[in-house]
């Protein structure tokens, strides 16, 4: 394939001048971001969550000055054409030409996009000295093609939205000790309130533009399933995209959504991978001892983000106390901790189950308000069952805005607020 190296030249400029007009926010993963060594890092997570602002905070902790470093994004529609592994060593040789001849650090954004683009890849890392970064937004796509490829020399970040730490810091509200909380508590709690209905996508969060997470959504179902997988019912499955999304905090049966949509028990088992696989939904497994009642358990549904659930389904008002779960539930994902949902041996269920070496550390409920007497009754019945079957001494109730210490028998369920939970 013959490339216009007068029309690549000029991609190359104008994705290297991008990088000059961007303001950008810090962003917690990359203090967790381990430089050293050849391997290839990928930060993998939906479009729109902030990876390229993130590789510009990498080059700029690298202390990487303009045409020290190579970016390219291969969304650009000059690769729809210019579609092969060879264009990105076309990409590198004229940089290197026109640039810095002594370019080590690549930066290669939503490299999915390029066909074959893994050899490339080891090839560089191989052969040549360089330092490499990638973003895809596909969890199937790079991990498998990585694992394969790249076994034992490549690191994977997850990149999700905004943290409401992330959130505060992008809305200019500083909280550098546990006394900033303290003083600015009503502002906070209030901020929670608005992150939980507009989510944590960097743009939206700065604009207070809840239009674009529903443009998110459709350029999601689009760019990473229908076009990669040539979807022919796409109808089919924007309907049971928004399903899931209207039904977080749930457990989702394929069967149901094989009668309810009329299709093959095969297609929408298929469907619901690729949602989870583009990042729009996660699965969260019902814990059992015994892994074939664990496989046949119905898995709980949580959406990527919940500002993204709230403008595609328009259910914020009727189910608060699950956009505040789906909170939780993203803040656990985001620290990497294993976990599961729990059904206790009289079915009473507990939300989260926080497992450390196969044992659970820490069981929590989470509930919008635990002053209703009969609510109360049941997130507690239903956690102290698993606090004694976990022997456990201590659990936890999430809500939106109560404090409380409860305290039965020989056992202390703290009660506490979401927002700080998660500030800790």
């Amino acid at each position: 394939m013959k490339i216009d190296k007068e029309q690549l030249l000029k991609v190359i400029d104008f994705w290297q001048k991008s990088l000059e007009k961007e303001v950008l926010c810090e962003r917690e993963i990359t203090k967790n971001i381990n430089y050293a060594g050849k391997e290839v890092i990928d930060l993998i997570g939906p479009r729109r969550s902030g990876k390229s602002s993130i590789m510009q905070l990498i080059a700029a902790q690298l202390g990487l000055k303009k045409n020290d470093f190579l970016y390219i994004n291969f969304e650009d529609p000059f690769f729809i054409e210019n579609n092969s592994p060879l264009v990105i060593e076309e990409i590198v040789a004229i940089f290197r030409e026109y640039y810095n001849p002594k370019l080590e650090y690549l930066f290669l954004d939503e490299v999915q996009e390029i066909e074959g683009w893994e050899k490339t890849v080891r090839k560089f890392r191989d052969g040549e000295n360089f330092k490499i970064f990638l973003t895809g937004s596909s969890s199937k796509l790079l991990s498998k093609e990585l694992a394969t490829l790249l076994t034992g020399r490549h690191k994977t970040y997850n990149i999700l939205p905004l943290s409401f730490a992330e959130f505060l810091h992008f809305k200019k509200i500083k909280i550098n000790t546990p006394k900033d909380i303290i003083l600015q508590e009503k502002k906070i709690s209030k901020q929670f309130l608005d992150f939980l209905m507009l989510g944590g996508f960097p743009e939206p969060v700065l604009h207070s533009d809840q239009q674009l997470l529903k443009e998110y959504f459709y350029d999601i179902l689009q760019k990473d399933i229908m076009v990669r997988y040539q979807i022919r019912e796409r109808e089919t499955l924007e309907k049971i995209a928004i399903y899931l999304l209207s039904n977080i905090g749930k457990p989702v049966s394929v069967e149901v959504l094989k009668k309810t949509y009329d299709i093959s028990f095969a297609l929408a088992s298929k469907y619901v991978a690729y949602l989870q696989e583009a990042f729009l939904v996660f699965g969260l497994t019902q814990f059992s001892f015994s892994l074939k009642k664990q496989a046949k358990a119905f898995k709980k549904t949580y959406a990527i983000d919940t500002g993204l659930a709230n403008a595609v389904s328009f259910r914020f008002s009727q189910d608060k106390g699950r956009y505040l779960e789906n909170a939780v539930f993203l803040e656990l994902t985001r620290k990497k901790e294993k976990i599961y949902y729990y059904k206790t041996k009289n079915n009473l269920e507990v939300d989260f189950a926080v497992f450390e070496k196969q044992k659970v550390k820490t069981l929590i409920q989470v509930a919008w308000s635990a002053q209703e007497e009969q609510t109360k009754k049941r997130e507690i019945a239903g956690l102290l069952e698993a606090m004694e079957e976990c022997e456990l001494k201590k659990g936890i109730i999430l809500t939106y805005d109560q404090q409380d210490v409860i305290r039965i028998e020989d056992k202390i369920i703290e009660v506490m607020p979401v927002w700080k939970w998660m500030l800790g």
